[in-house]
């Protein structure tokens, strides 16, 4: 989401920051065993039985590390992707963007639901290159309706809001070394800030993108992403259910008009991997089928070249 939002909404070229990784079920494993003498008496099978408390006694909540590289890829990519050699992975969210704005009460300004629609594909024994786009409709604050122009509060100005579509992402290599975006200089990779913790039924990876060092504008983002514990443990399955919610900081939209005004942006989201387009909500579709058709796939042109 970090790089995301920076290419929407940042007003300036600025450093891109890494990408993406690879895996094999081998890896996944030795996780299996280190997580099995901790395993609860119900284990769930079902993502979303997230945040229940247990039924009795105290929540569980255990951390845990991979030491492998490789091994850390694999947990990651079968949580964030799928360990396949080509795949299609969907991610549908929901946000809401407010402004902080010095010396102002901080305020909701809009909400959006969009997706995440990228493909990955093996391109050595432990990388994957990956590609895709996003796409997210502006709803009002409060109604949750889809608009085309919101108030802002704090110029008291109208402002157009118009659909974010970002179809010209570079892509990048996601390797045990980390992610590394296809547009950066050098093949160097910027390795996954990423904590792992068991939490009662459920498995939370729980991670952390900063910008570079002479990245002097504000951006930050931190997720926790989490899957099934019982799933998690059984290395056969290559591509695992997720939920995700985060939140992140970033400059004024340039379509806030903000002038100078200090201050930036701060966004929560929530959301959810889904197994392909037909799982969409009925509302969205029918938005994207209409407006954006061509969206309902992935453009696999750049992994002919």
């Amino acid at each position: 989401m970090l790089d995301i939002m920076k290419r929407a909404f940042s007003g300036s070229a600025v450093p891109s920051l890494s990408r993406r990784d690879a895996l094999v079920a081998p890896a996944a494993g030795a996780t299996v065993a280190a997580l099995s003498a901790i395993k609860p008496a119900h284990a769930s099978s079902h993502a979303e039985s997230t945040y229940m408390l247990p039924a009795s006694g105290r929540v569980t909540s255990e951390i845990f590390a991979h030491v492998d590289p490789l091994e850390k890829m694999t947990a990651e990519f079968r949580i964030y992707r799928d360990l396949a050699d080509e795949a299609d992975v969907l991610l549908w969210y929901h946000f809401t963007m407010f402004i902080v704005a010095e010396g102002r009460k901080v305020e909701p300004v809009i909400r959006y639901e969009g997706i995440e629609f990228s493909h990955h594909k093996r391109i050595d024994t432990n990388v994957y290159r990956v590609h895709g786009h996003n796409i997210s409709y502006p709803r009002h604050p409060v109604t949750g309706e889809f608009i085309d122009t919101i108030y802002n509060p704090i110029t008291e100005n109208m402002v157009k809001a118009e659909p974010t579509i970002l179809t010209e992402d570079p892509g990048m290599l996601y390797g045990p070394g980390g992610k590394s975006p296809l547009d950066r200089d050098g093949e160097a990779y910027t390795a996954t800030n990423t904590l792992f913790r068991i939490e009662d039924d459920i498995i939370k990876a729980e991670q952390i993108r900063v910008p570079p060092d002479n990245w002097f504008t504000p951006f930050i983002e931190t997720s926790h992403n989490w899957t099934s514990r019982s799933m998690f443990e059984d290395p056969s399955l290559k591509r695992l259910p997720m939920g995700t919610a985060g939140g992140y900081v970033y400059p004024y939209p340039r379509w806030l008009e903000m002038g100078d005004i200090p201050g930036h942006m701060f966004a929560i989201w929530s959301g959810k991997k889904l197994d392909g387009v037909h799982q969409l909500p009925a509302e969205y579709y029918a938005r994207i089928e209409r407006d954006n058709p061509e969206l309902l796939a992935v453009d696999l042109t750049p992994f002919e070249r």
